[in-house]
């Protein structure tokens, strides 16, 4: 489970996190469509977009459905940590 960030605003059912700042050589960014989980390890949805600047950017996560958008605003949201494949992919 790794820190994604703050949720900030909600637009269309989605949420706008501020990501985490952190040192330039520790730091990558998560890739679309990884599981954004909450700290009761709940999966609140997935990465949609990423943008502004890069040592400090805002993510855009798509909610899964049932999931009230504005009881997320000022909370800590995270993100799943996988091996990097899919489940469904078989080597």
């Amino acid at each position: 489970m790794k820190r994604l960030g703050t949720a900030l605003h909600v637009i269309q059912q989605r949420i706008i996190v501020r990501d985490e700042p952190v040192e330039e050589h520790e730091y990558q960014l998560p890739k679309i469509n990884s599981l954004v989980i909450d700290q009761k390890r709940m999966r609140i949805g997935k990465v949609f977009d990423v943008f502004g600047p890069v040592r400090h950017p805002y993510l855009i996560v798509k909610l899964n459905k049932g999931i009230d958008a504005m009881a997320q605003v000022g909370r800590k949201l995270y993100v799943e940590e996988t091996s990097g494949r899919d489940s469904k992919w078989k080597r």
